[in-house]
This record gives C-alpha cells, structure tokens and sequence, in this order.
C-alpha cells in the first residue's frame, strides 16, 4: 500500500470518528462503502450549511495529512483522491446552486487543488463565485483575491509550456485556458491591477504568437502595453504590426 494510500486510510478513520453532535447541533449521518464517503444526509439539522461542518473537518484532516508528503507526486496523488474520496465537487455544487453565502474554507481549498492538479475548467467553474462571495485565499497565501491568484498561476502554466516550443503549446491546449479566462473577465468585469492585467495578456501574445495567430496575437500584445507599458511586449507587437500590415504607435 502506498504512503498516499495509508494517509487517505488514516484520514478517512479520523472523519468518520468526529463526534460533531458534541458541538452545535449540525451533524451529519455519512455512508462510507470501502473507504470511500458514498453518501452524506443531514440528520438533525436540515441543508447545505449544515452540511459545511463534516466537509470542514474533512478538508482540516486532509491538510494535516498532506503535511507529511514530501514530494510534489504524493501531494498530487493524494489531493485527487481526496476530492473523489471525500465528493468535495458534490458538495461544492450543491453549495453552489443552493445560493447558500459564508466564508467556505473547502470551496477555496478545492479550488486550488483543481488548480495544482490541471483540471482548470473546473476551477473556472468556481470562479465567479468565489469571487462574488468575496471568498478568501487561505492565510498562507500572500495573494489577496482569486483572480490574480489565477492569472499567477496561468502565467506560470503558460511560460512552462512556451518554453518547451511550438508543439508543446499546441499539444496543451493552454491557449484555450487563457480564452476562457479571459472570457470570465470581460463577463464578469473583474478589476485587475495594471501590472496584473498587463501580465495575463503579454503571456496570451506570446502564447498566440508562438503558434503564429499573428492577429490574436498583436490584439492581446496591445492590450497589455496599454495597460502596463512595462508588459514586455512592444517589440513583439511592433514586429507583428509590420508582418500583418497593422499601425501601432508602439
């Protein structure tokens, strides 16, 4: 059994054992089927909210278990099984749809485990309701709201995929999750600062670029030097401007 394995065992006891009815009359009846929560009823409390306290000691017990993983691969493998172990993503969507609004420490922690582990559609699914909640980032991070926090680490995505070439971008489809990023900021109107704006559009550019969608490409450039001139893409954009018969002051 892997060391993944056993610390998901040894989280799955520890939930299973919390006595929640000692606390404020929210507790939860939970059905585990070999290892694995398959179901979870309110029993003396009704609704989602009362819901939130058995997923809050389950997400509190994967963290501290996630502490003893020294190695990025264990972290991963044990943050995917702890989202299909525990069905955080059910209770999220439930969350969601019931229009229920706290400060929810698992829906932000979710997220940005969706986010560690590439399934990015999902995350930008939860998106525009962390931020509509004025969810917060964990005190870990020094980030102070979700968007930014996105465009951080889309950035990073983005450069370590153009630093291995055309094919790589291509094969991963990571322009695709800058289109729909920024779709989500021009539906939603997020505000971003300069810099942080400037940052997720030159990376855009470069991305467009490097698969030659020339105008793509000088769209996404201009934007971020209107908004920071320090974006880093004037000559990029210059270049373009002149292969694709465009004006720029640049």
């Amino acid at each position: 059994m892997s060391i993944v394995k056993r610390n998901q065992r040894k989280t799955h006891a520890s939930i299973i054992g919390v006595d929640l009815a000692s606390g404020p009359d929210q507790s939860v009846t939970s059905t585990v089927k070999n290892g694995k929560v398959v179901a979870t009823e309110p029993s003396r409390a009704q609704g989602i909210m009362e819901e939130f306290d058995f997923f809050k000691v389950a997400m509190e017990s994967d963290l501290t278990q996630l502490k003893k993983f020294s190695h990025m691969e264990d972290k991963l493998e044990y943050k995917a099984k702890a989202i299909e172990n525990h069905l955080y993503l059910d209770y999220l969507r439930r969350y969601q749809a019931q229009g229920t609004d706290h400060q929810n420490m698992v829906l932000a922690w979710v997220v940005i485990w969706l986010v560690d582990l590439g399934h990015w559609k999902t995350a930008f699914d939860f998106v525009p309701l962390l931020v509509t909640q004025n969810q917060r980032l964990p005190g870990r991070f020094s980030t102070q709201d979700w968007p930014t926090f996105l465009i951080d680490q889309l950035y990073d995505e983005g450069a370590k995929h153009l630093s291995q070439g055309r094919d790589a971008v291509e094969r991963s489809q990571v322009i695709n999750l800058f289109t729909q990023f920024i779709h989500l900021l021009d539906t939603h109107q997020w505000r971003l600062s300069e810099l942080i704006g400037g940052k997720l559009y030159a990376m855009a550019a470069k991305l467009e670029q490097s698969v030659f969608n020339l105008g793509n490409a000088y769209t996404y450039g201009t934007k971020a030097t209107a908004l920071n001139d320090k974006a880093g893409v004037k000559k990029m954009v210059r270049e373009i401007a002149n292969t694709i018969g465009k004006e720029t002051d640049l």
